[in-house]
């Protein structure tokens, strides 16, 4: 018997930034890819790889709702899909929009097994029920070590029923000479370039970068900020009440091969995120073989050792933020050889080719007969 496993999404976009969506998306290729059959249903024109072998691509009648009524309206079509090929998986993303469909069709079809995929602890919670929820899947997978403890701990789930994947990165990311096209375009002759990437969000506090390069003082010092967000007016804004107008670049997001170009213009990385699961943007970093400060928090322990590939500093902590990269822009041997380290650890932890299999043991454990 082959494996089949249902997948409803509210994304799979083959040009997303969202880490979740990123890794549903590499997750699902790469079981594609070793021939497990994968039935998705997405909202309707959601963008979607529609020609990956094993891939069958499925959409709702409708294209916008609030993400929690996906409860209700994906019940039919799991139901239809189910009807069709008998999937013996159904894989749930992002269980908090997805746990009343997964509950009610377990009711009626208790042998197909429910695997819950969770990247943030508060993914985890669902007002009075978040600990019966949590200990009704067949199966968790988090990201993270740090969400798995969280779990344990708050909902009293078996450990044996946690699996940890870590995030992988793009083979195509590896480390190379800046560009020198993207070094005149951007004016970064000579200066040591700073690197953030991600949503331009709250959570994400890329407006605590532009103090921290204040507080530098280093005219050539550059901080780019690479990605979209609602706090783009912001930053800019920002940056010029702080003169630091000519010391940003902002540059929008892009993907494949042209992100390679992006981040080996870094020197430095940085990560002052203060809420996340496995953030995908430092790794990416890391396979570029560059050193990376992050906020000691979440997961950050399991992507960067402090001192060793990077540092691990306190959130919002202006002084050590400044100190640690006055520290590395002061000494490139020492980047030099977080860098290395940085690329040494991906090769060995990150990889999607390490992810895949452990999904398919996963689904393997709880269908031992395929």
């Amino acid at each position: 018997m082959s494996l089949t496993v249902c997948s409803p999404q509210l994304g799979l976009a083959p040009n997303s930034i969202l880490g979740g969506e990123v890794f549903d998306r590499e997750i699902l290729m790469g079981l594609a890819k070793k021939g497990v059959k994968i039935e998705i249903i997405l909202p309707k024109n959601k963008p979607c790889d529609k020609n990956i072998k094993n891939w069958t691509v499925s959409y709702l009648p409708i294209a916008h709702f609030p993400a929690i009524l996906a409860n209700l309206l994906y019940i039919p079509a799991i139901f239809s899909i189910y009807r069709k090929s008998k999937f013996q998986i159904l894989r749930v993303h992002q269980p908090q929009f997805f746990s009343t469909t997964a509950i009610i069709f377990k009711l009626f079809y208790p042998n197909v097994k429910i695997v819950a995929t969770y990247h943030q602890f508060k993914e985890t919670k669902f007002w009075l029920f978040s600990k019966l929820f949590n200990n009704y899947w067949d199966h968790i997978i988090c990201d993270s070590n740090n969400v798995k403890t969280l779990i344990m701990e708050n909902y009293k789930v078996a450990p044996s029923k946690i699996t940890v994947v870590h995030n992988g990165v793009p083979r195509y990311l590896k480390p190379a000479k800046k560009d020198p096209t993207l070094i005149k375009k951007l004016n970064l002759k000579g200066k040591t370039v700073l690197l953030f990437m991600g949503l331009f969000i709250e959570r994400k506090t890329p407006l605590f970068l532009l103090d921290v390069l204040s507080n530098l003082n280093r005219t050539d010092v550059v901080m780019i900020f690479w990605g979209a967000g609602s706090l783009k007016d912001k930053i800019i804004k920002k940056a010029r009440e702080l003169s630091l107008a000519d010391q940003i670049r902002i540059i929008d997001p892009v993907y494949g091969l042209a992100k390679n170009k992006i981040h080996n213009l870094a020197d430095i990385f940085v990560h002052p995120s203060i809420d996340e699961g496995f953030a995908l943007a430092p790794l990416e970093a890391m396979a570029c073989a560059k050193p990376i400060i992050i906020n000691n928090d979440y997961s950050a322990k399991e992507a960067v050792e402090n001192g060793v590939n990077g540092f691990l500093c306190k959130p919002n902590d202006l002084d050590y933020w400044v100190s640690k990269i006055s520290r590395l822009i002061n000494y490139s041997p020492s980047r030099d050889k977080m860098g290395l380290a940085s690329l040494k650890k991906v090769g060995k932890e990150f990889q999607w080719k390490i992810a895949v299999p452990k999904h398919i043991q996963v689904f393997k454990s709880l269908r031992p007969n395929i």
